[in-house]
């Protein structure tokens, strides 16, 4: 995916609304929430505030934003992936997805799927997480 620091930055703040939704910060999503931290350029004492304010309902996510349509398709992708990362994606995490992609002007026809079924699209959010891992 070709991101530009401000994809960054968006993606950043979903992954960590969609991380903190259930309640339980897992130390798998914490890693990818790390990553995308160090990716562009956020401290630990910032992410740690980024976490509690998201932690207390204050995400960003009903305007988060991409600069194309493919980026912000790759960018649900990986998102998808980071909430399934645990093993299942909770309803809070559903949730959160649900209000991305609506914010995104994502409509679950896109991806091939009926209604609000993110599970297929995970497969392809871990070979884009893979692909971007190794591009490194």
């Amino acid at each position: 995916m070709d991101v530009d620091k401000t994809d960054e930055s968006a993606l950043l703040e979903a992954a960590i609304a969609v991380a903190v939704a259930d309640g339980k910060l897992q130390r798998s999503e914490m890693g990818v929430v790390e990553g995308l931290a160090a990716r562009c350029g956020v401290g630990q004492a910032s992410l740690k505030a980024m976490l509690a304010a998201a932690a207390k309902g204050a995400d960003a996510v009903d305007s988060i934003a991409f600069r194309s349509k493919d980026a912000a398709r790759t960018a649900f992708e990986l998102l998808v992936a980071q909430a399934h990362i645990d093993g299942a994606i909770s309803p809070e995490e559903h949730d959160v997805l649900r209000r991305v992609a609506a914010s995104l002007g994502i409509a679950g026809d896109e991806f091939g799927i009926g209604g609000d079924d993110f599970r297929s699209l995970y497969q392809r959010g871990v070979e884009r997480a893979d692909a971007i891992r190794k591009a490194r």
